[in-house]
């Protein structure tokens, strides 16, 4: 079994995995010595201008009645910093294996499932050609939950091979390893029947990802070193340009499959991610396949360092997929991440964090904090608003100094974050200040509320499918924007009912919120198809008139 990361350094190589004659994966840093010129005064600039406004920020704690909202301000405040803080002291520590091949003829299959009526055959035909024409020797396979004829001809014509475990019960359990209507269970079974037997290398792909003809040449090579149970490559999407939604999207992907992917790796921990990953048989067999989790991924990223396993994070584009394009297919998605991925914090990680190198373990442990930092922000926003509309009482730490003090921060971080982007996987296409992203972070704060309840709670959900397309028919998702209209309005017309005089400020805070909630809803209903789309209503009323 493998050994922990050596963390002996040889010049700007990092040895990573097994010692002796074995071969071994080498890490290299990212970093070179020109960069600390540039990272140094920006690290002392960051925390220079954070340190400032939290001094100022403290002058004005409230011991009065609105000294609860002060301290819990100031609890999100400082998080929020101590996030961006160990983003930046983590960044010298970004490494990247050094390229090899494999001199090895592996036994390799190349997987992908499919949901007939769920997920589309000319995606999936694309997919399947994609992974067929790959130059390394493989073959492929397509983890079919109909057992379609559709299907089975397409994989006869195109030259891959087909399995369904419909019915097969013992492959169609209600929950665990087989169950029904899951990811992990259909790729579970078919491991069980004959992924484990047949093959040393398993590669995973979802059904709208499409590799390069390179991706196993340039994947299989880690595996030579008998330490490496995994590969992962990172997540790109090819649909960017298809609207306000999957660009927002994408942005948020940029820094986390860059900056924060190799920064985990240098720390032992880099992430599986569900899109596309390549797992050596041996290691998947010993983990008993893929979780039966909604966050599969982590977890088994959890499960593979407990057992002693390592991996390899290749910051190299060689895999694109699809991006949800609308907000029902965004919002479910980041509900059943955030719930997910909590979830394996809470209840996962406590028991495999013992068996953990430290490196793997604080990062597994500070993996995931976003989701509770977006959705506990939103909502104690909208409360504190209510709460001081209502009440009438406006704490003294509301003044046009402190908000022109966290203004000058912002710009500070937000101008410094530029230097990060150095360090993405596309800089042309993906530097920027990434306004989209932040608009969509907003707007999902409160399915990440709903996620952090659901994990807290262990309520469980359904599995479901991402869509990667519009639908036909859609419910409102953003409705969580109008109810925070309604009541961050009705509580400003009950304190003006009071009598209570409203602070310059906090009336325009109000107005922002409210403004910023009926836009969310209006960008859903401006894209939306039936009922809900804006435009299809207007073009009717022009043809009745």
């Amino acid at each position: 079994m493998a050994s922990d990361e050596q963390l002996k350094i040889d010049g700007n190589l990092i040895p990573d995995g097994s010692a002796g004659d074995e071969p071994r994966v080498m890490r290299e840093r990212v970093f070179r010595w020109w960069d600390y010129l540039i990272y140094a005064p920006l690290m002392a600039v960051n925390v220079g201008v954070i340190a400032w406004f939290l001094l100022s920020w403290f002058r004005l704690a409230d011991t009065g009645a609105a000294a609860a909202p002060f301290w819990i301000i100031t609890f999100l405040l400082s998080y929020n910093f101590a996030i961006v803080l160990f983003r930046w002291l983590i960044l010298p520590l970004m490494s990247r294996p050094r390229r090899r091949r494999t001199t090895r003829q592996w036994k390799v299959a190349v997987a992908t499932t499919f949901v007939p009526g769920l997920e589309s055959l000319e995606m999936l035909q694309k997919t399947i050609e994609s992974l067929v024409r790959m130059d390394f020797p493989h073959e492929t396979w397509v983890l079919d939950e109909g057992d379609d004829e559709k299907v089975k001809d397409m994989c006869s014509r195109l030259g891959a091979s087909h399995f369904s475990r419909k019915g097969k019960p013992q492959y169609l359990t209600d929950g665990g390893a087989f169950g029904k209507k899951t990811k992990h269970g259909n790729y579970n079974a078919w491991f069980d029947a004959v992924g484990f037997a047949r093959y040393d290398v398993i590669v995973s792909f979802d059904p709208d990802h499409v590799p390069d003809r390179d991706f196993l040449d340039a994947s299989l090579g880690y595996l030579d070193d008998p330490s490496i149970g995994y590969v992962q490559f990172p997540q790109v999407y090819y649909n960017q340009s298809a609207g306000f939604v999957a660009r927002g999207a994408a942005e948020e992907t940029y820094a986390y499959y860059s900056v924060i992917q190799m920064s985990s790796y240098s720390f032992g921990f880099p992430i599986v991610t569900g899109c596309h990953n390549i797992h050596r048989t041996e290691a998947l067999k010993e983990v008993g396949g893929f979780p039966a989790h909604d966050a599969e991924d982590l977890l088994i990223t959890l499960l593979y360092r407990s057992k002693g396993w390592q991996g390899v994070y290749v910051p190299e584009i060689r895999a694109k997929g699809l991006t949800p394009t609308d907000w029902p297919g965004y919002l479910t998605q980041q509900w059943k991440w955030a719930r997910s991925v909590l979830d394996v914090k809470l209840r996962a990680f406590p028991r495999v964090a013992g068996r953990l190198p430290f490196g793997a373990r604080l990062m597994g442990f500070l993996h995931g904090f976003y989701y509770v930092q977006e959705g506990l922000i939103g909502l104690a926003s909208v409360s504190f608003l209510v709460l001081m509309f209502v009440t009438g009482v406006t704490p003294k730490f509301l003044t046009h100094e402190v908000l022109l003090d966290y203004l000058i921060v912002g710009i500070v971080l937000a101008f410094s974050d530029m230097y990060r982007q150095r360090f993405f996987l596309n800089l042309r296409n993906e530097w920027g200040f990434h306004i989209r992203a932040q608009f969509v972070r907003f707007v999902k704060w409160p399915y990440i509320f709903f996620g952090l309840v659901d994990a807290i709670t262990g309520r469980k959900r359904p599995y479901a499918l991402t869509p990667k397309v519009k639908a036909a028919k859609t419910t409102l998702m953003t409705w969580p924007h109008l109810v925070v209209f309604g009541v961050v309005a009705l509580a400003w017309v009950i304190g003006l009912a009071l009598g209570h005089e409203v602070h310059p400020l906090l009336a325009v805070a109000g107005g922002i919120a409210l403004v910023s909630a009926l836009f969310a809803v209006w960008t859903e209903m401006w894209e939306s198809p039936e009922p809900f789309n804006i435009r299809i209503w207007r073009a009717e009323f022009d043809q009745g008139r």
